[in-house]
């Protein structure tokens, strides 16, 4: 399996570290060993996640193109940053909601934000976002299927 390694910058300044790999049928075995370092203590939660990933994606024999991003812990100002998306989300379907023309109480409409609220992640210092990607073409036509994880800092 060829790993290719780079870095890249997202939104808030959070680096992440990108790991782009093809995997055959004959060495699907080796996702069991990546190394993960950047996952800290998640690295087996990580390759289940990774390998249930190309399983999923029934390549049969056709290679599955996968990547994962790692990010880098998040500083204080960077959690605090996604955490105000998380406000603004919720707002933003509470508007919807109360605009939707439907004969609703802005207390249900406050209700509805505040249950997606409950839903979205809370980001604190020293979490780690990762974002799993697999592509396969061919077979019944062209496939994709991602997944995020939030690994939680020990302070939170």
């Amino acid at each position: 399996m060829n790993i290719e390694r780079t870095q890249h910058i997202g939104h808030y300044g959070v680096i992440f570290t990108v790991i782009r790999f093809t995997v055959v049928p004959d060495n699907r075995h080796a996702l069991a060993n990546l190394c993960l370092l950047e996952t800290k203590t998640a690295a087996r939660q990580v390759r289940d996640q990774i390998s249930g990933l190309y399983e999923k994606m029934l390549a049969r024999d056709l290679p599955s193109k996968m990547a994962v991003a790692i990010s880098h812990p998040l500083r204080r100002n960077q959690a605090d940053r996604l955490n105000d998306q998380n406000v603004l989300i919720k707002n933003i379907i509470s508007g919807a909601v109360k605009a939707s023309g439907i004969a609703i109480s802005t207390v249900t409409a406050g209700f509805v934000g505040d249950s997606i609220f409950g839903k979205l992640r809370r980001y604190h210092a020293g979490d780690i976002i990762i974002g799993l990607d697999a592509s396969v073409s061919g077979g019944i036509g062209p496939q994709r299927s991602t997944l995020s994880m939030h690994v939680y800092s020990d302070e939170s």
